[in-house]
C-alpha cells in the first residue's frame, strides 16, 4: 500500500491544490462513476463532520440501511477513509481501485486525495447501498468531493478558523468557502455557527432556493437526564446523550438527529444509533493496549485520554468537555503541526491542566518542532513544561513525577490527528 500511495503523491508537486479540473478530467475518463452513487449526504465545516458524519451513519445502519462512507484523514490505516456497503475497503480492494485509477489517470497531475476521492467514487458506484455519506476534505466549494451534484441533503457544521493559507484569513472567506457545497434546491442542514457566518450561510442558502433547517433550533438538553429533547408541536422526543465524550458533541448529535428526521429514520433507530457510535479520537477514553496497561502499572486508576482537535475552536471545547476532571490531575502531552495555531490552542488548555509534555510527531515533516513549542509555552507561562522523545517517554514523565498510592493522573494527547493516529499505531490496538 506504501508503494502505490508513493506512487500517486509524486503525481502534484502540491498536497493541496484547491481546483476541479483535474478530479473532473479523470472522472469523465472512468465513465464519470460519481453520477452512479446512492443518495449523497454532503458535510463541510471545521469542527464536528467526521463525528456528526459516524452519528448519520450509526443511526441509518440501525435501521437496516446500507452506507457508503469516505473521511479523511485517516488516523492509522488509509483504507479507514473508505467504507462500502457498512464495511472498510480491504487493502486488496483499495490497491485495486487506486490501481485502476492510476493507470487510467495516465500519470497526469493530480493530489493524492482528489485521485483517492475518484477511487472512493468508483469503488461506490458498484456496490449497492442507500446512502453515500461525503465528507469534505478542506472547503468546500473547490473541494475534490464538491464534483456531486444532487445530494439529498447537504450540512454545514461549526465554522471556525482553520487552513487560513488556502481558505483566506478572515471568518468570512472560510465560510464562503465551505459554503461552497450549498446546491440549488437541495436542503441543507446547518449547525450552530456565529452571527456572522449565519446571515452568510443563510443569503447562499435563499440565493440556491435551499430550504434551512437549523440544527439547535427545536431541541432543549437535560443534563440531569442525560438527554436531548426534540420539540415538534405538543409532542416531545427524548434522545440519549450520543456515546461520543464531549459537550460538543451535543451539538453534534442535533445535526445528526435533523438530517436523519429529514431521511425519515424512525426515532428509535436514532437513539440506538446515537448509544452505539463509534469515532476514535475524539475526546476518546483509552481504556485497552499498550500505553493503556503501561500508565496503570503506576495507578490502576490513572486514565489515558486521546483527542485529535488541532485548531482554536476545539481547544475551547476541549476546556469545556475535560471540566470534570480536576486541573491538578490532568496532564497534557500535545503535539501539532506547524502551520496550526499552537499559540491560541496551549494559551487556552493552560486552564485546565497542572502540566505539559511537547512532542514532535513523527515521520511528518510539517511537525511543529518542541523547541518552539517550548519556547512559546513558558513564555506563556506554563510552568511545569517538558520535551518529551516521544509518546512513551512523555507518559512515564508524567507518571513518574506523580506517583503514590492516593494520587492518580488523567493524561489527555492531543494537538493533532496525525498525533492521534501515532498514538493510536503505539497503543496497538486496531481501530
Amino acid at each position: 500500500m506504501d508503494e502505490i500511495l508513493k506512487r500517486l503523491e509524486s503525481l502534484h508537486p502540491k498536497i493541496i491544490d484547491l481546483k476541479l479540473d483535474r478530479v473532473k478530467r479523470l472522472l469523465r475518463k472512468l465513465g464519470n462513476p460519481e453520477r452512479s452513487l446512492p443518495p449523497i449526504i454532503h458535510v463541510a465545516g471545521t469542527n464536528g463532520k467526521g463525528s456528526t458524519i459516524a452519528m448519520i451513519k450509526a443511526g441509518l445502519q440501525s435501521s437496516g440501511l446500507r452506507t457508503h462512507a469516505y473521511t479523511s484523514p485517516h488516523l492509522v490505516h488509509f483504507n479507514e477513509r473508505i467504507e462500502i456497503a457498512n464495511k472498510r475497503i480491504s487493502d486488496d480492494e483499495l490497491k485495486d481501485v487506486l490501481t485502476e485509477c492510476e493507470n487510467v489517470n495516465n500519470s497526469e497531475p493530480i493530489t493524492l486525495f482528489e485521485i483517492t476521492t475518484c477511487a472512493a467514487f468508483l469503488a461506490f458506484s458498484r456496490e449497492p447501498a442507500d446512502y453515500t455519506l461525503l465528507e469534505v476534505g478542506l472547503g468546500g466549494e473547490f473541494d475534490a468531493t464538491n464534483v456531486v451534484q444532487n445530494p439529498v441533503v447537504s450540512i454545514i457544521t461549526p465554522i471556525s478558523f482553520d487552513h487560513k493559507e488556502y481558505l483566506g484569513n478572515t471568518i468570512k472567506k472560510i465560510a464562503i468557502a465551505k459554503a461552497g457545497i450549498i446546491k440549488k434546491n437541495v436542503p441543507t442542514v446547518i449547525s450552530n455557527q456565529s452571527v456572522e457566518v449565519k446571515k452568510l450561510l443563510e443569503a447562499r442558502c435563499k440565493t440556491n432556493g435551499s430550504d434551512i433547517v437549523w440544527s439547535t433550533e427545536s431541541f432543549t438538553v437535560s443534563s440531569s437526564k442525560q438527554t436531548i429533547i426534540q420539540n415538534k408541536g405538543k409532542v416531545s422526543i427524548e434522545f440519549p446523550f450520543p456515546s461520543l465524550t464531549g459537550t460538543h458533541q451535543i451539538s453534534n448529535a442535533m445535526t445528526a438527529i435533523s438530517t436523519l428526521n429529514h431521511l425519515k429514520i424512525p426515532d428509535h433507530y436514532i437513539c440506538e444509533g446515537l448509544k452505539s457510535t463509534y469515532w476514535p479520537a475524539r475526546l476518546q477514553k483509552i481504556e485497552k493496549g499498550r500505553l493503556a496497561e503501561f500508565i496503570k502499572t503506576y495507578n490502576t486508576n490513572n486514565q489515558l485520554w486521546l483527542d485529535g482537535g488541532h485548531n482554536e475552536a476545539a481547544s475551547i471545547r476541549l476546556t469545556e468537555s475535560l471540566s470534570f476532571i480536576n486541573k491538578n490531575n490532568l496532564h497534557i502531552i500535545y503535539g501539532s503541526l506547524k502551520n496550526k495555531d499552537h499559540l491560541s490552542f496551549l494559551k487556552n488548555i493552560a486552564h485546565i491542566s497542572s502540566s505539559l509534555c511537547l512532542v514532535e510527531i513523527e515521520n511528518q515533516p510539517s511537525s511543529l518542532m518542541k523547541k518552539v513549542a517550548l519556547a512559546d509555552a513558558k513564555e506563556m507561562g506554563w510552568d511545569k513544561v517538558y520535551a518529551a522523545a516521544g509518546i512513551k517517554d512523555a507518559i512515564k514523565h508524567i507518571c513518574d513525577k506523580n506517583m503514590g498510592v492516593d494520587k492518580h493522573v488523567s493524561i489527555l494527547i492531543c494537538g493533532s490527528l496525525y498525533l492521534a493516529g501515532q498514538a493510536l499505531k503505539e497503543n496497538e490496538i486496531s481501530i
